[in-house]
């Protein structure tokens, strides 16, 4: 009859705890993978045209993992790129001259890698407060990242390649539909505006 009563006590406080224990949307524990699309920003490192800075289009592939309640580190990286194509008619001072007559094409892909580090202060404020502000399915953080990578630039009759370099800040949020698979909109630099799934390991 013990062993019985034993039983259905832990059968019970299993059943409370679960009922009453909320999962928090990040914690210590979170391992998540993530892809999006959007706009990014990244430096040129060019030799030959010197340093500039040019927005491209971007598939985006990130990881993060906890290392705190509030934070986690992680990777980002992906593969973009742009084209533009230009023509021009010889016009110069009002008068016809085949000779301004131009074609040209500017373009690139590129592949950047970096490192991530953000502070999910949501959780830290669901915490501290002690009501149900949805924390078990919404995350908001923001925090930092670095990087480098290379981009092959193409213009009419050439092609180079050259190293980029990156860094900067993002805010973003996470919005879960389940345990598992959620939504992810993120700003900042370099990636812009960026907005993809995530999903947890």
């Amino acid at each position: 009859m013990k062993k019985v009563f034993y039983a259905a006590m832990i059968m019970f406080a299993i059943a409370f705890t679960g009922q009453t224990t909320q999962a928090q949307a990040w914690d210590k524990s979170t391992k998540l993978l993530g892809v999006g699309i959007g706009g990014s920003s990244f430096f040129h490192i060019d030799n030959s045209y010197g340093t500039s800075m040019q927005i491209t289009g971007q598939l985006n592939f990130q990881g993060e993992f906890g290392v705190h309640d509030y934070v986690g580190v992680g990777f980002t990286t992906g593969v973009g790129g742009r084209a533009r194509y230009s023509r021009g008619l010889g016009y110069w001072g009002g008068y016809y001259n085949p000779y301004y007559n131009y074609n040209y094409s500017n373009g690139e892909v590129n592949v950047p890698i970096g490192v991530l580090a953000n502070f999910h202060f949501y959780q830290l404020i669901a915490d501290k407060i002690g009501k149900d502000i949805h924390s078990d399915k919404l995350d908001i953080y923001a925090g930092l990242n670095v990087g480098s990578g290379i981009a092959a630039v193409f213009r009419t009759n050439e092609t180079r390649i050259v190293p980029i370099a990156f860094g900067g800040v993002q805010a973003g949020a996470r919005y879960y539909f389940t345990d598992k698979i959620g939504v992810n909109l993120e700003v900042g630099f370099p990636k812009l505006v960026h907005g993809g799934m995530v999903f947890k390991l």
